[in-house]
């Protein structure tokens, strides 16, 4: 089996892979169109801030973006790699082009650097080009002192901002930026790619492997990637489905499937245990959370039970995801998940006090005691509207005509429990249970 080589050190997958040309760009067929056009055409504004989740190809799409532009054949869109404007950049050591780090050179004396540093033309290619990557990462007072010349920078100067968080970004940097959103990349496209990876790197893998990784990465190409180099590390033989599984830290159906069966059954330890083994097994809870609400999504369950279990367990994957204990957030979750099959309709429960299964007052005594209710909350917001702070003994007075309401003599039901129902606007919003 063959490795990745480059200079006789070794060199990862995801930049050994890293797209070169616009046309190498999986997955963002928008955005790859967008860019084709505005250099095409001599239009592509002085400012793009490329915008998307991590590893969806921003800074590989930004270097591009300078290939196209400072190509000894260019401005086009099919950079030659070969030239020394485009080696420099693939290299990161062009003078023309300097990618910058937003979360170390975050601070106003940094934002002034560049301002002063952008008055000067470049020294060998077409274009300056100011890549600046996790630009959210800008202080406020940087932002505000860069306003004026992301706005009208000198004509030889091209601003590409890089982000995971647009929502940092302050909107008047925004307005000044041609926006491009780099969406998640499709599992059957990272699949692909992954499989021309295998096939050049002279690698056995099942195809069933290749669906795990895919799936795992969540949309990220490097993730995916990355995922790839560690099972080749792992085994210099055919890689499998149950090596990669390992490997990624992913849960075989059959347990997922196992798991569900405990929580519907309302079997707790059953479902603890399981959690607990594959806490053992070091597999990645985040993964298993997005496994699970796959599975929930296509299960066969009552809408209300399934959008229920959802609730929970996507909040339990943000948890994790916000580095949350992942043990104790799906025990948690766990805990939740049967607690709900003891959740009864509001319909259901009408039903059978129409019935007579359930003991209590009707439905009719029940409005009654809710207009009593209305009348006594009616009263007093009249006393506290009327009430005034120089005259105290009004609310003496308003209080004398306040109805006084005897649950016990209002409700006269079988022994043990009894429901009201609280009505709002005709409609039912509540249930309470009273023990007498």
């Amino acid at each position: 089996m063959g490795i990745a080589k480059g200079d006789g050190v070794y060199k990862v997958l995801a930049r050994k892979y890293r797209p070169t040309k616009l046309d190498e760009i999986i997955g963002q067929d928008v955005a790859v169109r967008i860019l084709k056009n505005a250099i095409l055409s001599n239009k592509l504004h002085h400012a793009v801030l490329l915008a998307g989740p991590m590893g969806t190809g921003k800074t590989s799409t930004a270097r591009i973006i300078a290939k196209s532009l400072n190509c000894e054949k260019g401005p086009t869109i099919e950079p030659c790699n070969q030239c020394e404007f485009c080696m420099s950049i693939s290299k990161g050591n062009s003078v023309d082009v300097m990618e910058i780090d937003g979360a170390s050179n975050r601070k106003i004396d940094d934002a002034r650097a560049l301002i002063e540093s952008v008055k000067y033309p470049p020294l060998k290619s077409r274009y300056k080009i100011y890549i600046i990557d996790e630009v959210h990462m800008l202080t406020q007072e940087a932002f505000n002192a860069m306003l004026k010349t992301i706005e009208e920078p000198p004509e030889y100067v091209k601003f590409i901002f890089a982000t995971t968080a647009i929502e940092k970004v302050p909107d008047t940097i925004l307005s000044r930026c041609q926006i491009l959103n780099l969406k998640r990349i499709p599992e059957d496209l990272i699949k692909e790619k992954l499989k021309m990876i295998a096939k050049n790197e002279n690698v056995s893998i099942d195809d069933e492997a290749l669906d795990i990784i895919a799936f795992a990465s969540f949309g990220s190409l490097r993730v995916a990637e990355g995922y790839l180099d560690r099972c080749i590390s792992y085994s210099t033989e055919h890689l499998t489905q149950e090596d990669v599984s390992l490997v990624v830290g992913v849960t075989q159906t059959k347990t997922i499937e196992t798991y569900f069966e405990c929580i519907k059954n309302k079997e707790l330890n059953c479902a603890l245990n399981i959690i607990k083994e594959l806490y053992k097994k070091d597999v990645n809870f985040e993964i298993l959370m997005q496994q699970f609400i796959k599975y929930l999504i296509e299960s066969n369950i009552s809408e209300e039970y399934k959008a229920g279990l959802l609730n929970v367990y996507y909040h339990t994957f943000l948890d994790i995801k916000s580095k949350a204990d992942p043990l104790i957030s799906v025990n948690i979750a766990t805990y939740k998940a049967i607690a709900m099959t003891n959740l009864s309709k509001i319909s259901d429960v009408i039903e059978k006090i129409a019935s007579g299964e359930i003991g209590g007052i009707d439905v009719e005594k029940s409005d009654i005691l809710t207009h009593k209710y209305s009348k006594e909350k009616q009263y007093t917001n009249n006393i506290d509207k009327k009430e005034d702070s120089n005259a105290p003994s009004n609310k003496a007075k308003y209080e004398t005509k306040t109805p006084s309401i005897d649950i016990e003599s209002e409700i006269k039901g079988s022994k043990g429990l009894d429901v009201i129902l609280k009505t709002f606007g005709g409609k039912i919003v509540s249930v309470e249970k009273i023990n007498n």
